[in-house]
């Protein structure tokens, strides 16, 4: 009877398992973008929590002058319980 009773509460009081860094990583590599540094951008909080990471990409060194220097070297990935997806590549901001 206990053992029952402790395996309904286990199962309802454990959390949902949330996507972190690791899958927003993965993202990004799917996306042809091999991450440098994952900062978070956007936080949600609640019930239907939602995390925006910011990826900023290591960029292929070109040797071709013409290439556009404000190409996106950053990706929005937006996870949502446990999967991530590309929100937008954007440019980084030079500082």
């Amino acid at each position: 009877m206990y053992r029952l009773i402790l395996i309904a509460v286990l199962t309802f009081a454990t959390a949902p398992a949330f996507a972190g860094q690791p899958e927003a990583r993965e993202t990004a590599r799917i996306n042809n973008c091999n991450p440098k540094k994952i900062d978070v951008y956007q936080n949600q909080l609640g019930s239907a929590g939602k995390v925006i990471y910011q990826v900023t990409c290591t960029l292929p060194k070109t040797t071709d002058t013409s290439a556009s220097s404000a190409a996106p070297d950053t990706l929005l990935i937006s996870c949502d319980q446990s999967l991530c997806e590309l929100l937008r590549p954007m440019a980084a901001d030079k500082k």
